[in-house]
């Protein structure tokens, strides 16, 4: 009752709740929400670093961001006793920020995959959410979301009109999330008990598919039948798993460094002309060097010569006598493959290809 008993408080709120004619008090409404404090709220960090979050979670799990920006407007429910307007968007209760909540991004989702899959019973589907809590039958998911925040609010007018004479009466005014807001939709993949890869490979295909499918074709929050919640994906796909996945990762040309402008003593780096060489490998005098040749350059490319053969003996002989500690041996840290896509869909090629790998990987291994 804290957060109800503080908007009591409000006189603000309370003056304009009762008013007769609240179009008035719409900007300074619009104005009270958009200039929150969004450096107080993120330093919270509700949603963390892939690094953090993976770094002691078992191997396999994953965690999928996805930049996205509203196409249409996003339409919700608070559960707040005091409001302005009969129809808010749902916010957080300690700093006012319209928001997403977790449990919604759930439910968008997996009435996505129902969609998509067409069962509601489907195995896969109850690996990622669970099902429900009855007696010992109850599975808990694989999946894990986050909270999306804006920073912009907007406000949507509903007409409903006469039936007779076919005019408008009494417009509804609702809270949303307007056209162009931007967020972040990040979830969090946690197998547990026996460990499948291929089967991971499999859920995160499926994943992908349907983070996409959700944003861009069903839409998330009210009214998804009218259009409401469509979004696209506004940047970089950051993905990252705890293992080791080089498919993931695109192949990267090898650049060929340039050749070093190398003194004309030395044939390779670290390697002197055998001309300055006995056969026995010491080095010539500067009579047996000159021997047949004249001129003052010779004299002096051999002079630079020795001086560099003298300062590599001397370097050879320090490292000789530098004897290295030897360091403890660490355990074994498991990679995590951190990557990044334009599109979903780069995401969902690569990650088949990998679940086509590795069901491949275990036929072999069944057969022998």
């Amino acid at each position: 009752m804290q957060y109800e008993y503080s908007a009591t408080q409000n006189s603000w709120l309370q003056e304009a709740m009762f008013a007769k004619d609240k179009r008035k008090y719409l900007s300074e409404w619009q104005n009270r929400y958009e200039t929150s404090d969004r450096n107080l709220l993120n330093q919270f960090n509700f949603t963390p670093d892939s690094s953090d979050a993976l770094d002691r979670l078992p191997q396999f799990s994953f965690m999928l961001r996805v930049p996205f920006k509203l196409q249409k407007p996003y339409l919700s429910k608070d559960d707040r006793t005091f409001h302005l307007l009969d129809n808010p968007v749902r916010k957080d209760k300690v700093f006012q920020t319209l928001m997403v909540a977790s449990t919604s991004w759930k439910g968008a989702l997996r009435a996505t995959f129902w969609q998509l899959v067409d069962r509601e019973d489907n195995e896969q589907i109850i690996r990622l959410f669970g099902n429900a809590r009855e007696d010992e039958k109850g599975q808990a998911g694989r999946l894990y979301f986050y909270p999306t925040f804006f920073d912009k609010i907007g406000l949507e007018v509903i007409n409903p009109h006469d039936r007779k004479t076919g005019t408008g009466k009494n417009p509804i005014l609702i809270e949303s999330v307007p056209i162009g807001a931007t967020g972040d939709f990040v979830l969090l993949y946690v197998p547990f008990g026996k460990i499948d890869e291929s089967q991971v490979a499999q859920d995160l295909e499926l994943v992908a598919k349907g983070v996409e499918a959700m944003l861009v074709v069903y839409g998330f929050g009210a009214k998804t039948s009218s259009g409401f919640g469509i979004a696209e994906v506004s940047g970089k796909v950051d993905f990252a798993i705890r293992s080791d996945w080089p498919e993931l990762k695109q192949p990267k040309t090898e650049v060929k460094p340039p050749e070093p402008d190398l003194p004309r003593y030395l044939v390779a780096p670290g390697r002197i002309d055998l001309d300055f060489l006995n056969p026995d490998g010491s080095f010539k005098s500067q009579e047996q060097y000159l021997q047949g040749k004249s001129g003052k350059n010779a004299k002096q490319l051999y002079d630079k010569a020795k001086k560099w053969w003298d300062s590599e003996q001397l370097r050879l002989a320090e490292t000789a006598q530098v004897e290295p500690t030897p360091e403890p041996e660490l355990p074994p840290k498991l990679t995590i493959t951190d990557v990044s896509f334009d599109k979903l869909s780069e995401l969902g090629d690569r990650v088949q290809q990998i679940a086509e790998r590795l069901s491949q990987t275990k036929e072999i291994s069944h057969d022998s």
